[in-house]
C-alpha cells in the first residue's frame, strides 16, 4: 500500500473523485458543497478512526457520501463557529 507523505498529497490524489462527486451534486441542483466540505466531513466523521484505509475505500466513500450528511455537518459546524 502506498504511503502518502502528507495529507495535502493524499487530498491532491483524491481530487478526481471529489470532482466526480461535485458534478453529481451539481446535476442534482445541490451545488453549495465544495471539495473541502466533503474532505472535512469524511476526515472528521468516517476516516478519523479508520485503520488500513486504502485509496479505493476513500474514493468509494467520496462517491457515496450523502449530500444530506455533508449539509448537516456543514450547518452544525457553522453554528459552532458562531458560538
Amino acid at each position: 500500500m502506498y504511503e502518502y507523505k502528507s495529507l495535502k498529497e493524499l487530498y491532491e490524489n483524491l481530487k478526481p473523485a471529489f470532482d466526480i462527486k461535485l458534478k453529481e451534486l451539481k446535476y442534482q441542483k445541490e451545488d453549495n458543497i465544495t471539495k473541502e466540505d466533503i474532505w472535512k466531513y469524511l476526515t472528521v466523521t468516517k476516516w478519523k478512526n479508520a485503520t488500513n484505509l486504502g485509496i479505493a475505500d476513500m474514493v468509494s466513500d467520496i462517491i457515496h457520501v450523502s449530500y444530506t450528511d455533508i449539509k448537516k455537518y456543514k450547518e452544525e459546524n457553522s453554528l459552532n463557529n458562531i458560538k
